[in-house]
């Protein structure tokens, strides 16, 4: 009976750990949910490079930084000794900084948020630093505040400010990772530490320090922006744990941790100009220059238009994602002027446009549109027409909603006539000339949600079908994402009703092997997942990768296709799991043929 009673009450125990574990779980979720309410709504922010750096201005000692190379990295590139580095850091006057102009500018443009860099890797601190005397007040003649400057200013204008750091790399400190020309002590590897007590130091001497006064002094922080990942997971989630003890509202991005492992930011960015080729189901966000290099270099004149600076907010904006645009200041503190232009030019569109970027979600279209971009708002589908028709007469195929009402952004007073053709295809009269000599946005005012055809994937008779992320419908928790060494995959499926599924209009009938490629978590090898059809299902096995998105590529079984016509084709786990099933990249269906 007693031992009875010990069972009841072990069970009962650990029933009422994993409810707390799993309301716990929840309520982190719900808290970084809300956390990016924000983020997902901005969609458009400025990057600003500055430092010693911006001062040399792309040369060093006669010698220039050719073009294409990034000039906040001339400390490394040309590996200027610290001593000489300092020399310039110790001249560093910008003294024609004015904080209330940048963010006027900001704000023209649309920018609803600004990043700083308050310390990149040549280790030198742009606000006032008490870990570190290396810094914009100590080490130079100028005694103003830069970040208390703007941050004051930010706040006035309503934009949320941000800044930026580098958390591992450090080319000033003899105990962080970059600097292998001045220091024998230096981390010089980016896989593993050298030294791992010397890179203990540097974290606990300088990084973290540096991070709680940036956190402490300058009011609300939107976001920390780390960069150049961390050697382990556990040191990324030091950081961003430190972010959340002294502002719990904070973002923390995506390149805090191990940049071949598991995301431990807020959301996640692409590479340096990065552009997804299909929508990501996480928030993310792509960092981008105006010319080749982030901070200045008075020798890159490869500027971006405004058309291209738009173009690439749709393409952004339209796959879910925000646009984070830098500027690199001069070392006087002024903003070279064709930054100025083009952005005083984006800040034109958006001033009649920025209904179609705000608070917008993802093109609710699965395939690429000919003529420009979608993003959507409630019932409101806003069509981003670049490419005038010749006709008048932009064609939209796949939208089976009924239209309440067309109009352009610019003029909602006045009603577009639009009708469907006999294969539903949805005309509409366009004027002569656009609104816009960039971007006219026409608007589409339909009937409840979107109700869009699926992609089907057309196989051509005899040939292997591909199954893939771009064609991939998802749904539960199963999601795109992205990683630098995982790239573009699907992932976060736990229970069966969390499914990868594809249509497929099918013309060749027969057997097919199965060839699935994925990668696992070394503690996710062997759970059950299932791949089926609407006739027959196989089911497979997962296997342990011996890294992070190692994908695997395996034979898993047959399937028999009796007939040809539309199918569909379905995976996700045959039972509850504990963990994610795999890092899915893609499915072949590969035709046995006699």
């Amino acid at each position: 009976m007693k031992k009875i009673a010990f069972i009841t009450f072990s069970l009962t125990l650990f029933q009422c750990f994993s409810c707390n574990q799993k309301s716990t779980e929840k309520s982190l979720q719900e808290d970084q949910h809300d956390r990016l309410d924000w983020f997902k709504d901005a969609k458009f922010g400025m990057f600003i490079h500055w430092g010693p750096y911006s001062k040399l201005a792309g040369e060093w000692n006669g010698r220039q930084l050719p073009q294409g190379e990034i000039a906040e990295w001339i400390m490394q590139k040309f590996q200027i000794p610290v001593a000489e580095y300092h020399k310039v850091a110790s001249k560093f006057n910008p003294t024609k900084f004015n904080a209330e102009e940048w963010v006027t500018l900001a704000k023209h443009a649309g920018m609803k948020y600004l990043v700083i860099t308050a310390k990149h890797h040549d280790g030198f601190a742009m606000y006032h630093s008490k870990a570190s005397n290396y810094n914009i007040i100590d080490y130079t003649p100028f005694t103003r505040d830069i970040f208390d400057e703007l941050s004051k200013a930010c706040q006035e204008a309503g934009i949320k400010f941000c800044f930026y750091y580098s958390h591992r790399e450090d080319w000033d400190h003899p105990y962080a990772y970059g600097n292998f020309w001045d220091y024998d002590s230096s981390q010089t590897n980016s896989d593993f530490m050298d030294y791992p007590d010397l890179f203990r130091r540097y974290l606990d001497e300088k990084a973290k320090p540096q991070i709680q006064e940036l956190l402490s002094n300058y009011g609300p922080i939107g976001l920390v922006w780390f960069d150049r990942g961390m050697y382990t997971q556990e040191q990324g989630k030091e950081f961003v744990d430190l972010v959340h003890s002294i502002q719990p509202e904070c973002l923390v991005n995506g390149r805090v941790g191990h940049y071949n492992k598991e995301l431990l930011g807020d959301y996640q960015n692409m590479n340096d100009n990065g552009m997804p080729i299909g929508g990501i189901e996480e928030y993310w966000e792509s960092p981008q220059t105006l010319n080749d290099t982030w901070g200045y270099s008075k020798y890159d004149h490869n500027w971006k238009s405004a058309e291209e600076v738009i173009r690439n907010m749709l393409i952004i904006v339209s796959k879910g994602g925000n646009y984070l645009l830098n500027i690199g200041p001069t070392g006087e503190g002024i903003i070279p002027q064709p930054s100025v232009d083009i952005l005083t030019e984006v800040g034109n569109w958006m001033q009649k446009n920025s209904e179609s970027i705000y608070e917008t979600s993802p093109s609710p279209f699965s395939q690429e549109l000919t003529w420009g971009y979608s993003t959507l708002k409630g019932n409101k589908i806003y069509l981003h027409v670049f490419e005038w028709p010749e006709n008048s007469h932009l064609e939209l195929e796949g939208l089976n909603n009924q239209i309440n009402n067309v109009f352009l952004l610019v003029n909602k007073s006045e009603t577009l006539p639009f009708q469907r053709d006999e294969e539903n295809k949805l005309l509409i009269s366009l004027p002569k000339k656009p609104a816009d000599a960039i971007n006219t946005v026409v608007v589409l005012e339909i009937m409840g949600k979107p109700d869009i055809d699926p992609v089907i994937i057309e196989q051509e008779i005899n040939k292997t079908i591909t199954l893939d992320y771009l064609t991939a419908t998802t749904v539960g928790n199963a999601v795109k994402r992205y990683n630098r060494k995982g790239e573009f995959h699907i992932s976060k499926m736990q229970r069966p009703e969390d499914i990868i599924k594809w249509q497929i209009n099918l013309n060749t009938p027969g057997m097919y092997d199965i060839f699935i490629s994925y990668a696992t978590s070394p503690e996710w090898e062997n759970s059950e997942y299932i791949v089926k059809t609407d006739l027959e299902q196989i089911t497979g096995i997962t296997k342990p990768s011996d890294e992070w998105y190692e994908y695997r590529t395996e034979m898993i079984g047959q399937l028999n296709f009796t007939e040809s016509g539309k199918i569909i084709v379905q995976i996700h786990p045959a039972t509850q799991l504990q963990n994610s099933l795999m890092f899915f990249r893609s499915m072949k269906l590969i035709p046995v043929l006699e």
